[in-house]
């Protein structure tokens, strides 16, 4: 077996993996957003991605080698410009060759210019369109997972974005961020909206809430649970939907709502009594009223 071959294969069920995590969602997205960012076809980029294509199924094709070699250098010097035409292509791929080369694209692309293809594509989380959207996550998430799988260190990668723009934070990186970890998402964003941001400086009032919570979800999860475990939760759960930070009331509804489509974390909605998910549904922060309004 060539390596191109085995490289093909890897890809393409690591990717693969990617796009079937995608299954369960428990949201969509949240917040009041205007009409984001759009994709319009490029004609020339889309034609190289059609050759390049190829290769899944003739590996020395040498027009698709070209144009992967075309590909390579648009990701090194203009990714932004290259990223929201692989994911159109990948949208509107007609047949199975189209589709499996696309996966397969991305997963060359996305891990051997990991860092430039995750910055072009993060604008894209703001999309008015669902399924768009849907398919910019699972690319990030298919790149971020390629050096580390621990979802908590994933949601690193985000916080220069989330710190530059927290005056107005992003409702579809907070999606994001939130789908992939809820736990380290809220101290990751409580450290960014503290006094004084410093990286790794978790607020520990929230590192306690969080671990109280995460603590009897793992007791439920494996039927270790004890007498009162779920009424702490609930206690730091009200709490938390009262905190002043909107990133600490978010995290309680995507507790609430159960397992998203990224973490596996657990989530009771049983926790949420009538008068925390009332609070919520009429938060003042648009990303959480949006989110809490879809909880059952």
């Amino acid at each position: 077996m060539s390596h191109h071959t085995r490289f093909q294969g890897s890809l393409r069920a690591y990717f693969l993996c990617g796009l079937l995590s995608l299954c369960g969602a428990a949201f969509t997205r949240s917040g009041e957003q205007e009409a984001g960012p759009s994709i319009v076809p490029d004609e020339k980029i889309q034609s190289l991605i059609s050759r390049a294509v190829i290769l899944v199924k003739d590996e020395v094709d040498a027009d698709a080698r070209t144009a992967l070699k075309s590909l390579n250098d648009m990701a090194a010097r203009i990714p932004e410009v290259l990223a929201p035409q692989l994911i159109y292509h990948s949208l509107h791929s007609s047949d199975e060759t189209s589709a499996l080369g696309s996966i397969v694209l991305m997963g060359h692309l996305g891990t051997k210019w990991e860092s430039q293809m995750r910055q072009a594509l993060i604008p894209f989380l703001e999309m008015s369109d669902k399924k768009a959207v849907d398919e910019v996550s699972m690319w990030l998430h298919g790149i971020d997972s390629h050096k580390n799988p621990s979802p908590e260190s994933n949601v690193l990668y985000y916080r220069e974005t989330l710190l530059r723009q927290k005056k107005t934070p992003p409702a579809g990186l907070v999606d994001y961020v939130f789908d992939i970890s809820p736990s380290r998402a809220l101290l990751l964003l409580g450290e960014i909206y503290s006094k004084e941001p410093k990286f790794g400086n978790w607020p520990r009032d929230l590192m306690w809430s969080d671990h109280v919570v995460t603590t009897v979800g793992w007791r439920a999860s494996n039927r270790f649970l004890q007498e009162g475990d779920l009424e702490k939760a609930r206690k730091e759960l009200d709490h938390l939907s009262k905190h002043e930070g909107w990133y600490a009331r978010r995290y309680v509804v995507e507790i609430l709502g159960g397992v998203p489509r990224f973490h596996g974390t657990w989530g009771n909605p049983k926790l949420g009594t009538p008068e925390i998910i009332e609070r919520l549904t009429k938060d003042s922060h648009p990303l959480v009223r949006e989110r809490a309004k879809l909880l059952k």
